[in-house]
């Protein structure tokens, strides 16, 4: 792909941008979900357990503990730091919470099934101490079966990382980790309150590296205010200079109604939608010139790095993590705001507030309080969506098999849209059936192409004209 705003039709992608479209970490997105009874909830669990065979597991466990607060930040999160009295006690409740659930969690999906990742997101988990991350992985270890060969990443600050913390993570078997490097021009940092110079974000990366870490990630923003193409491809440059394994390359989400932090960014240094859509091109010229993998939407790998892999097998994923592998494996959510997709059946989300977690766990309460029984067209929506993502295209013969409909029928208004985006250059419609998505206008536009198949979506909310998007989704 050739970077630079000459290789898109600009008149069409500003009558596609600029729409308050989702980004399918899910389908359904969670707006379309609704309050859920811990009967419900329960027994979505046991039907997971229950049918034959049961699949393996994912779980993903979520820490919201940060001592300092990062301007740009929506994830569910408490800042504190961590030698207040009030911070010991909060994190020695909130881990006596998740062992609760951890074993509850056992006796219901099954403890014997395999648990084959485990993803510590956050907030920060090396709030925790050690002594409590040990005891949270033992738990994991006892109530499931996790496997020798299991995938366990963690989401790490560099701005708080020690070599002491690093060698007890690789100690406690964690093998892949995340930075949250976002950008390293120095004046973006200070604005957005994410002060890590390149050299602390080298060293860390050099000790990984040391200790024998099978993947490294960076995340990535573009979007954020003082952010220009030039500093973008400084960062860029350092980046591709430390080499990670994986990159996750994220457009900024300003959503001050709804992110109280971003409220005292300067909107006047926002970069404009060209600038940004400037951005993404030379992130994906780069990182390919670089010899990365283009995986999709947003992210990049190594060509032997698993994620690499699972798109090249077809068992790579979308989920509220990113892109990842695990195809087939059921995710569970562990903590506040946690979520679980309990494949074929559903969706489940925790609480987010984390002091009421914990009062529902110490109450004996199941801390589940929304989600989504699928339906059957929702998992054959779900099943289209995920080809579009994951492989940039749609196989109609690949649906007929799984679900026994007739594409060109079950689909015929979503393929008259098609068509129209055929027109504008996003996808091709190939002689076989299959749609494949353009290089470089369709991968830009890509959500706009899924939004054609969301349900939950008002007609036509893929394309200029009805701005409204959205009956019951985000």
């Amino acid at each position: 792909m050739t970077s630079g705003l000459s290789t898109i039709d600009l008149d069409v992608f500003r009558r596609y941008s600029g729409l308050s479209l989702p980004r399918h970490v899910s389908y359904p997105m969670p707006t379309g979900w609704r309050d859920l009874q811990a009967v419900e909830a329960t027994a979505m669990l046991r039907e997971s357990r229950q049918r034959s065979p049961a699949n393996d597991i994912s779980l993903y466990l979520h820490v919201p503990f940060c001592e300092r607060l990062c301007r740009y930040c929506a994830c569910t999160r408490i800042i504190r730091p961590r030698s207040q009295a009030e911070s010991i006690s909060r994190t020695r409740d909130y881990v006596a919470a998740l062992l609760t659930e951890i074993d509850a969690l056992a006796g219901l999906v099954g403890g014997g099934r395999t648990l084959r990742q485990v993803h510590w997101g956050g907030g920060t988990p090396t709030y925790l101490s050690t002594e409590q991350l040990e005891r949270v992985h033992a738990a994991l270890s006892e109530s499931f079966c996790l496997a020798d060969d299991a995938e366990v990443a963690m989401e790490l600050d560099p701005r708080v990382l020690t070599s002491d913390v690093l060698e007890h993570l690789r100690r406690l078997g964690v093998c892949r980790v995340s930075l949250g490097v976002q950008d390293f021009n120095a004046r973006v940092q200070e604005h957005v309150r994410r002060v890590q110079p390149f050299e602390m974000v080298r060293d860390i990366v050099a000790a990984c590296r040391d200790l024998g870490f099978t993947s490294l990630n960076f995340d990535l923003i573009y979007g954020l205010p003082y952010q220009t193409r030039q500093t973008i491809q400084e960062t860029i440059d350092k980046t591709i200079a430390l080499s990670p394994d994986r990159i996750a390359y994220y457009h900024y989400a300003q959503i001050p109604e709804k992110v109280a932090s971003q409220r005292g960014l300067d909107y006047t240094r926002l970069p404009d939608s060209e600038s940004k859509l400037e951005m993404f091109l030379l992130g994906v010229e780069r990182f390919e010139a670089a010899g990365y993998v283009f995986i999709g939407l947003d992210h990049f790998a190594k060509p032997d790095e698993p994620l690499a892999v699972a798109l090249r097998e077809g068992t790579l994923q979308r989920n509220f993590q990113g892109m990842t592998t695990g195809g087939g494996l059921d995710l569970i959510g562990v903590g506040a705001s946690a979520i679980g997709h309990l494949a074929g059946i559903g969706f489940l989300q925790n609480v987010h507030d984390p002091d009421e977690y914990v009062a529902c766990l110490n109450r004996g309460d199941w801390p589940v309080t929304r989600g989504k029984r699928l339906t059957f067209d929702d998992r054959v929506r779900q099943s289209v969506i995920t080809q579009l993502y994951c492989s940039a295209e749609i196989r109609p013969t690949d649906i007929e098999e799984q679900f026994g409909v007739t594409f060109a029928s079950y689909f015929g208004p979503e393929l008259d849209a098609l068509r129209e985006l055929e027109a504008d250059g996003l996808v091709t419609l190939q002689d076989d059936g299959r749609v494949k998505v353009t290089r470089p206008m369709g991968r830009v536009l890509l959500r706009n192409i899924a939004a054609v198949f969301d349900a939950y979506l008002e007609p036509n909310a893929y394309r200029e004209g009805d701005r409204r998007c959205f009956s019951a989704s985000a």
